[in-house]
C-alpha cells in the first residue's frame, strides 16, 4: 500500500478546513494528474476536490465523500468506491474498468464517455446520471436506480440489469449492444423492447 506524504496530508488538512469554513480558510485540494494510487482514503471528505487526470488505481475510497468533485479523466483501475458519495461529481472520460462501486451515490453525476466495463454497480444510485457514450459493457447494474439517467449511445452489451429500477424512465435515443470495435446500434421500437425486458434477464 502506498503511503501518504507529509505534503499530501497537509493538503488534506487544508481541504478539510476549506470545507468547514465554507472556503474562508484553508485551501481546496487541487492536484491535476497526481499519482495517488494505492492510497487508503476511505471515509474521508474530499467533496469538491479537483483531481482531474489523477491516478487512483487500487485506492480504497469506500464511503469517501466526493460530491461535486472534479475527477474527469481520472483512473480508478482496481479501486474500491463502495458506498462512496459521488453526487454531481464529474467523472467524464474516467477509467473505471472493474472498479467496485456497489451502493455508490452517484445522483446526477457525469460519466460522459467514461469506461465502466465490468464495473460492479450493484445497488448504485444513478438517478439523473449523465452516461452518454459511457462503456457499461458487462457491468453489474443489479438493483441500480436509473430514473432519469441519460444513456444516449451508452454501450450495454452483457450488462446485468436484473432488478434495476427506472430503466423505462431513462433518456436514450439509442444504445450500443455490440462489442468493442463492432457497435450494434439499437433504437426505436427495438430499444423500447430491450428496455422493457432488461431488468428481467441478461443480454
Amino acid at each position: 500500500m502506498n503511503t501518504m506524504t507529509a505534503e499530501f496530508i497537509k493538503a488534506l488538512d487544508w481541504h478539510t478546513e476549506w470545507l468547514r469554513s465554507g472556503g474562508q480558510n484553508g485551501k481546496r485540494l487541487h492536484l491535476e494528474d497526481a499519482d495517488l494510487s494505492l492510497l487508503d482514503l476511505s471515509s474521508r471528505d474530499l467533496s469538491e476536490a479537483a483531481l482531474p487526470g489523477a491516478r487512483l488505481d487500487g485506492c480504497i475510497l469506500d464511503r469517501t465523500k466526493l460530491a461535486h468533485a472534479n475527477l474527469a479523466s481520472a483512473s480508478f483501475i482496481g479501486a474500491s468506491l463502495s458506498r462512496a458519495q459521488l453526487s454531481k461529481a464529474n467523472l467524464d472520460y474516467a477509467l473505471l474498468r472493474g472498479a467496485i462501486l456497489t451502493q455508490v451515490n452517484a445522483l446526477r453525476a457525469s460519466f460522459g464517455e467514461a469506461d465502466l466495463q465490468g464495473a460492479d454497480l450493484q445497488g448504485a444510485d444513478l438517478q439523473g446520471a449523465y452516461l452518454v457514450s459511457a462503456n457499461l459493457a458487462s457491468a453489474n447494474l443489479r438493483d441500480a436506480h436509473l430514473e432519469g439517467a441519460v444513456l444516449h449511445g451508452a454501450r450495454l452489451s452483457g450488462a446485468d440489469l436484473r432488478g434495476a429500477s427506472g430503466l423505462q424512465a431513462t433518456q436514450a435515443s439509442w444504445i450500443d449492444l455490440g462489442h468493442e470495435n463492432a457497435p450494434v446500434r439499437v433504437e426505436g421500437e427495438a430499444l423500447r423492447s430491450w428496455l422493457a425486458q432488461a431488468t428481467m434477464k441478461i443480454f
